[in-house]
C-alpha cells in the first residue's frame, strides 16, 4: 500500500517513517494473528467438545456421530495451541518494540523540530539586528579613518610648514634679495652678488656668473634636502678633489658612480692644475660644468663644445628651479600660460618666489560695520574681490615630496600632477639660449661706450673697438656698462692685459656712441 505522506509502498528493507509504514508494517503481523485466532478458535471447539459432560457428548455425538477424536489428536491440539500461543507473544512483543521505537522517533522528531525553532529564532534575532550592528561597526570604521587621516594631514600640514620656514630662514642666510633699480627693473642677489639672467650672460664677468651659480646651486640643494626633493637634473656640490659644481643632464641623473671633475674647459694644466682636463673614464656620463674662468663669448670661439656644455649645464639649473617652483605650486611667469623661455631664464626670479616670494598670508578677521564707519562695499565689490582671490594660486610649498607618502611625488597622482606642468625640454632651452646670445655677439652694432674705452691705441682702431678689456679684480663692482665686441677684439685685448699686466697709456677722447666694425 502506497503511503499518502512519503508516497511509497511498504517494505521489510524500508525503514518507516510516518504511520502509514508503521501500519503497513503491521499488516502482515495482524493478518498471521487473525490466521491463529481463526485457528485457536476451531481448536476451542475441538477442545469443548473434546471435554465436554457425557450429556453433551452425547449430543454431540448425535449430532456427528463419526468426528470423535483420540488422544494423539489430542496431543496435537495441544502442541499446536501452545505454538500459537508463543507465536502470539512474539507478535506482540515485535509490536511493543514498533512502538517503542515510534516513541522514539517521535521524540526525535521534537527535539529535532525545537532545535529548528530555537535556530529560527536566533536567525531572526541576529538578522534583526544585523544592519545596525553593521553600520555602527561601519561607522565606527569611517570614524577611526577620518581621526587618522585628520592626524596624518594635520602632522603633514606641520611638516610643510617646517619646510617652507627652513627654505625661507636659509634664503635670508643666503641674502636673497630683491630689489628695483632706477629704471624699476627687479634685480635679484644672493651672497651680494647680482644673479645673472641667462639672456644677458654675454655681459657679464665670469667672476660673477660662478660666484652667483655656486651661491644657488647651494642654496637649491639645501632647499630640496629641506622639501626631500629629488632634482631632475643631479647637481653635484664642491667636495674634496671637486672644487666647483656640475650638473647631469636628465638621461645620465642618478644612474652612474662616482665621476671626476671634469676640469676648467680650454685651460691648460700648466696654468692651473686643479683645474686640468681629466681624462674621462669609459661609460661615465660627463657632467656639464657650472663655472667659467672666461668671458662667454670668448669662450664660445676658444672652445665651442665646453660653451656649449656650460649653456647646457645653466639651462639644466634654471630648469631644476622651475621644476622645483612647480612642483611647490609655485607658478613660473603668469599663470594662465605655460612657461616660455624667458620665464625659465629668470633664475633669480624663480628661486626668489619659490623661497621667500609667494607665501600665502591669512586674510584679515572680518569686522563688523557700524553707522558711523565708513560705508561697507557693495555686493558687486566683494564679487570682485572673491574672483580676485580665486584667481591668486595657493601656494603649497613643502606639500609634495619625495621623502613622505603624504602627497609623494612617485604616486599615480603626483606622475599627472608632474605631467600636467608642460615645461619645455631642457635641450630645446639650451638651443634656444645658445642661439639668443650668439645672435647678440654676432649682431650687435652700437654700443655706449665708457671714457676708458677710447684710451686703446690707435694702431688697433682697424681691427674694431676694445672696450672694457680690464683684469677680473681691478672692474669697478657697480660697472654695468660692458660692450658687445667682436671675438678677434676680445681676443686682442686679453692677450695684451695678459703679457704685461698693464695698459699702455693712450690718446684721451670724450664718451658717446661708435659703430663697432661689423665681421
Amino acid at each position: 500500500m502506497q503511503c499518502d505522506i512519503c508516497f511509497r509502498t511498504g517494505g521489510s528493507r524500508l525503514p518507516f517513517l510516518c504511520p502509514t509504514d508503521a501500519r503497513n508494517r503491521l499488516y502482515e503481523p495482524r493478518i498471521q494473528n487473525a490466521q491463529v485466532l481463526l485457528e485457536k478458535d476451531a481448536l476451542d471447539q475441538q477442545i469443548s467438545s473434546v471435554l465436554s459432560p457425557p450429556a453433551q457428548l452425547a449430543e454431540h455425538k448425535s449430532h456427528s456421530p463419526e468426528s470423535r477424536p483420540n488422544r494423539p489428536d489430542i496431543a496435537a491440539l495441544y502442541a499446536e495451541r501452545d505454538q500459537t500461543a508463543d507465536r502470539t507473544q512474539q507478535i506482540i512483543t515485535q509490536a511493543d518494540e514498533l512502538r517503542a521505537k515510534v516513541e522514539s522517533a517521535r521524540d526525535d522528531i521534537a527535539k529535532k523540530k525545537a532545535f529548528l525553532a530555537r535556530r529560527r529564532s536566533d536567525l531572526a534575532s541576529a538578522i534583526n539586528g544585523v544592519d545596525s550592528r553593521r553600520s555602527r561597526q561601519v561607522e565606527d570604521a569611517e570614524k577611526g579613518i577620518r581621526m587618522t587621516k585628520y592626524k596624518w594631514n594635520s602632522g603633514h600640514a606641520t611638516t610643510a610648514a617646517s619646510r617652507a620656514f627652513l627654505c625661507g630662514e636659509a634664503a635670508k642666510l643666503y641674502g636673497l634679495k630683491r630689489a628695483r633699480r632706477n629704471g624699476g627693473l627687479e634685480e635679484y642677489r644672493i651672497g651680494g652678488v647680482n644673479i645673472v639672467d641667462l639672456r644677458t650672460m654675454n655681459t657679464a664677468s665670469p667672476a660673477q656668473i660662478s660666484t652667483a651659480l655656486s651661491h644657488i646651486v647651494h642654496l637649491l640643494m639645501l632647499s630640496t634636502h629641506y622639501l626631500a626633493i629629488r632634482l631632475p637634473a643631479e647637481v653635484t656640490l664642491p667636495h674634496r678633489d671637486y672644487p666647483l659644481p656640475t650638473i647631469f643632464n636628465l638621461t645620465s641623473s642618478y644612474k652612474h658612480a662616482d665621476v671626476p671633475f671634469p676640469g676648467i674647459t680650454g685651460q691648460s694644466s700648466n696654468t692651473s692644475p686643479t683645474a686640468s682636463r681629466q681624462p674621462e673614464q669609459p661609460n661615465q656620463p660627463r657632467p656639464r660644468p657650472l663655472f667659467i674662468t672666461k668671458p662667454l663669448p670668448l669662450l664660445a670661439t676658444e672652445d665651442p663644445s665646453g660653451y656649449g656644455l656650460f649653456l647646457e649645464g645653466v639651462t639644466l639649473l634654471a630648469y631644476d628651479v622651475a621644476w622645483v617652483c612647480k612642483s611647490q605650486g609655485i607658478p613660473v611667469g603668469e599663470d594662465s600660460k605655460e612657461p616660455n623661455f624667458e620665464d625659465i631664464c629668470n633664475i633669480g626670479k624663480n628661486l626668489y618666489n619659490l623661497l621667500l616670494g609667494s607665501r600665502p598670508r591669512p586674510a584679515p578677521p572680518s569686522r563688523v560695520p557700524s553707522a558711523q564707519s565708513t560705508p561697507t562695499k557693495s555686493s558687486r565689490d566683494t564679487e570682485t574681490e572673491t574672483e580676485d582671490r580665486k584667481k591668486v594660486p595657493a601656494a603649497t610649498i613643502g606639500q609634495y615630496s619625495h621623502g613622505s607618502a603624504h602627497s609623494f611625488l612617485g604616486t599615480a597622482e603626483g606622475t599627472y600632477f608632474i605631467r600636467s606642468w608642460k615645461l619645455p625640454n631642457p635641450m630645446k632651452l639650451a638651443g634656444e639660449l645658445k642661439s639668443k646670445l650668439m645672435s647678440e655677439v654676432a649682431n650687435a652694432e652700437w654700443e655706449v661706450l665708457d671714457q676708458d674705452a677710447w684710451q686703446v691705441e690707435d694702431e688697433m682702431g682697424d681691427d674694431g673697438v676694445v672696450v672694457g678689456a680690464r683684469k677680473e679684480g681691478e672692474r669697478a663692482p657697480g660697472l654695468g656698462m660692458q660692450s658687445f665686441m667682436s671675438m678677434r677684439t676680445v681676443m686682442d685685448a686679453v692677450e695684451m692685459v695678459s703679457g704685461d699686466g698693464a695698459r699702455k697709456p693712450g690718446t684721451s677722447g670724450t664718451n658717446g656712441w661708435t659703430k663697432l666694425k661689423p665681421r
